[in-house]
């Protein structure tokens, strides 16, 4: 377990609310929920972007591009689509990933 360092001004303070290493704990915890929800919330965006301008879902693109007449499709919607790609299976990881670091949180309550 780590050790941080708070001053005891505000100690005194949390400990006039309870238990500091809970009132810590809970806030600590409630931030990182903030944050894992804001990834979450922007790779969703990145990939809905994706999707509409491809109109289909990642899985859906990766099938496209396997074969020449579907190659043919994504490149009359863009040239850059390699770059979208790349880009899409970036925010797929980064989806999964704040997931489940999220649902890692949520299951130590």
């Amino acid at each position: 377990m780590a050790t941080i360092t708070i001053k005891n001004s505000y100690l005194d303070i949390l400990d006039a609310f309870g238990s500091a290493n809970v009132l810590l704990e809970d806030a600590i915890r409630k931030y990182l929920v903030d944050k894992c929800v804001e990834r979450i919330r922007k790779s969703k965006r990145k990939i809905s972007e994706l999707e509409k301008k491809y109109s289909c879902d990642y899985a859906e693109f990766i099938s496209k591009i396997s074969n020449a007449e579907g190659s043919k499709v994504v490149e009359k919607i863009s040239l850059h689509w390699e770059g979208d790609m790349t880009e899409w299976e970036y925010w797929e990881n980064e989806l999964k990933e704040w997931k489940t670091r999220l649902e890692d949180i949520l299951m130590q309550l």
